[in-house]
């Protein structure tokens, strides 16, 4: 029986070539001899052949790389392992670059598995030294080549080398840019173009600490420079000012990013967040979230709350609520000294604080730069819906200049305010003092005034002058529409018209002039009083007819009166049963509740029966009683005389 084994190993202190071991009468003796000469080594407890100093070569399994392990000796185990001291293992890629270097105290070798293990310490680095890594018990195969550690994980990685351009070779430096990342773990497995850490992995950074179930590094295979470092598992990442939560985290060293996947939260002092995905560039300091994002900020957080502001109180509060924002994506760049920064909200945009609600389908929020994050403008786009309550404000676009502290809205703005509706070309919105305007071709309904209903009917003349507020609207067309709000609580809201105003009713009524403020009842958004000037006429249509024309209109509801005035004069012009009478003056005062009609001012009245002038002329239309005072003239017309005289005469025959 020949037993033979066979050694080969390149440059190494030892050559066994093809030794055939027979069964000749002295071989037992020379072996003897050979094994007094040799020095034991004691490896792992065990003594054995020593070969003295140790290398072999190895290619991997793709062909990619080289891996080379040497010791300082070598001893013969009885399970056929080789025991190194010392041993040390290298990676060379197919064009002679190293890229990684393993060293430790002590291993096994396998030379038909070509594997290694040892229960003892090892050190690990690539070969640029990038990644450093310290362990306690490990296993590998030369084949992979691979690697497992099984304790006391114990990593450095240096960020420096992740800042060159793609292409360019790493510079080494002297200091390095920033303290490197250090990682610890339970467990860790290298492979080529991987590197894996399980167990309870954190990694700790001068920025903040990242904790998850596994992280794994990820490498090129060339050269197993490090690119990414993801995290799997329970992922955390605690900074100074920020914490973030997910399922998995992915960090592209070249490129400074870090991706956040499933179910992504985040929290910073009062403001919190989530999203299905959560990018962060750590040196430009920008945020990008995707997917169902929801946010929630604290209630007296400045920008995209204020367009809320405009309250239906008009109090400016926001009574504690959180500002909650959601969207489809959301985009976040801080601002620098020389650079402006923004916070974006695109599809889908859905802001609520309170009863204040917010819809639009884009968000930007303007940072000044040089101010460490000051809002300098909110503006909204596309199908822009502020509502509050049961009030609503639609349009295309809507700006908040904080500096000017007014929201703009454009784009065919529609309001439904209170019992208001009305639309414009530009709608302002002043949230600190409560402010409502509109202009260029304004057009909006308002409630009938309170109390007499119909203002500037003859209270007896339609049935429908009793009717109670709220009953057919009048329409206002305008060049510009403001509305403020009282000061005090018991007050009364203004809105003033301005610029070829012009107010209609269903029932015909229809005023014009070129201002006109009215009195709003907050409490029943009624209109109290009106104050009309400026070329003005009003006019009413249908059975009885009514026309004024002067210089001012002023209507009360708490004295339920009208008065008029003009200069020279006004006319009043107005019929009844197909009677039409016509009064002049410097000023006349209806009343409403009576339908008596007072002219002052060298008043004129003409009726079809005649002419009656005097210092006071009191006319009531319903029931044609005239009442003059001061120094009255009456000019009646023939047929109105010829008409008395008829009467006189037939009453003079009927006396006995």
């Amino acid at each position: 029986m020949v037993r033979s084994k066979t050694f080969a190993s390149a440059r190494s202190d030892f050559t066994l070539a093809a030794v055939v071991l027979t069964k000749a009468p002295w071989v037992i003796p020379v072996v003897a001899a050979c094994l007094l000469a040799a020095k034991p080594g004691r490896v792992f407890g065990q003594e054995g052949a020593s070969t003295g100093r140790f290398r072999i070569t190895q290619k991997s399994a793709d062909g990619q790389r080289i891996s080379i392990l040497t010791g300082a000796e070598a001893v013969f185990q009885a399970d056929d392992t080789m025991a190194l001291t010392d041993p040390r293992l290298v990676t060379v890629t197919a064009g002679g670059k190293t890229n990684l270097v393993f060293t430790s105290n002590e291993c096994l070798f396998d030379q038909d598995k070509k594997t290694i293990r040892s229960p003892g310490e090892l050190s690990l680095a690539t070969g640029d030294g990038q990644m450093q890594l310290k362990g306690v018990g490990f296993s590998g195969n030369l084949v992979g080549p691979t690697l497992s550690v099984s304790s006391n994980i114990e990593a450095k990685l240096d960020k420096r080398f992740s800042r060159r351009p793609p292409g360019q070779a790493q510079k080494k430096r002297e200091t390095p840019v920033s303290e490197p990342l250090r990682i610890t773990s339970d467990q860790f497995d290298l492979e080529p173009g991987q590197a894996l850490f399980r167990g309870t992995v954190l990694v700790k950074d001068t920025d903040g600490n990242l904790g998850s179930d596994s992280i794994a590094v990820g490498m090129r295979e060339d050269d197993w420079e490090v690119q990414t470092i993801r995290a799997d598992g329970s992922v955390v990442l605690q900074s100074e000012q920020i914490k973030t939560t997910s399922e998995q985290a992915e960090y592209d060293l070249a490129a400074g990013l870090i991706v956040l996947k499933g179910n992504s939260s985040w929290t910073m002092g009062e403001r919190s967040g989530r999203s299905n995905l959560l990018m962060i560039h750590r040196e430009s300091q920008s945020v990008n979230a995707e997917g169902e994002v929801a946010m929630k900020l604290p209630a007296d957080s400045a920008g995209e709350g204020e367009l809320l502001d405009f309250t239906a109180s008009g109090d400016g509060t926001v009574d504690g609520h959180p500002l909650e924002i959601r969207s489809n994506v959301f985009l976040f760049q801080a601002a620098t000294s020389d650079q402006t920064g923004f916070a974006r909200y695109i599809g889908a945009v859905r802001l609520a604080r309170g009863e204040g609600r917010l819809r639009c389908s884009f968000l930007n929020v303007r940072l000044a730069k040089g101010t460490g994050g000051v809002v300098e403008s909110v503006n909204a786009a596309v199908g822009v819906r502020l509502e509050h309550g049961d009030d609503q404000l639609t349009a295309q676009t809507a700006a908040y200049d904080m500096a000017q502290d007014t929201i703009r809205f454009r784009g065919e703005p529609r309001w439904n305010w209170g019992t208001q509706r009305g639309q414009a070309r530009l709608v302002e919105l002043s949230p600190a003092d409560g402010v409502f305007r509109a202009s260029r071709k304004v057009g909006m309904h308002l409630p009938r005034p309170k109390g007499g209903g119909r203002f500037l009917l003859p209270a007896e003349s339609d049935p429908a002058a009793k009717a109670e507020p709220g009953g057919d609207p009048l329409w206002v067309v305008c060049n510009s529409f403001e509305y403020r709000r009282a000061v005090e609580a018991k007050g009364l809201d203004s809105a003033v018209f301005a610029g070829n105003v012009v107010l209609t009713g269903d029932d015909g009524l229809r005023v014009e002039a070129q201002r006109v403020e009215a009195g709003i009842d907050p409490s029943t958004a009624g209109m109290v009083s009106l104050d009309a000037t400026g070329g003005l006429v009003a006019a009413t249509t249908g059975t009885n007819v009514i026309r004024y024309a002067g210089d001012r209109l002023v209507h009360s509801t708490s004295d339920e009166t009208v008065r008029l005035t003009g200069r020279p004069s006004l006319e009043i012009r107005a019929q009844r049963d197909g009677v039409e009478w016509v009064a002049l003056g410097q000023a006349a005062i209806y009343n409403l509740r009576t339908g008596w009609l007072r002219l002052n001012g060298d008043p004129v009245l003409k009726t079809a029966e005649g002419e009656l002038r005097g210092r006071e002329i009191v006319f009531s239309p319903q029931t044609k009683r005239l009442k003059a005072t001061g120094l009255w003239k009456m000019t009646l017309n023939p047929k109105m005389v010829a008409r008395m005289r008829g009467r006189t005469e037939k009453q003079d025959a009927t006396k006995p």
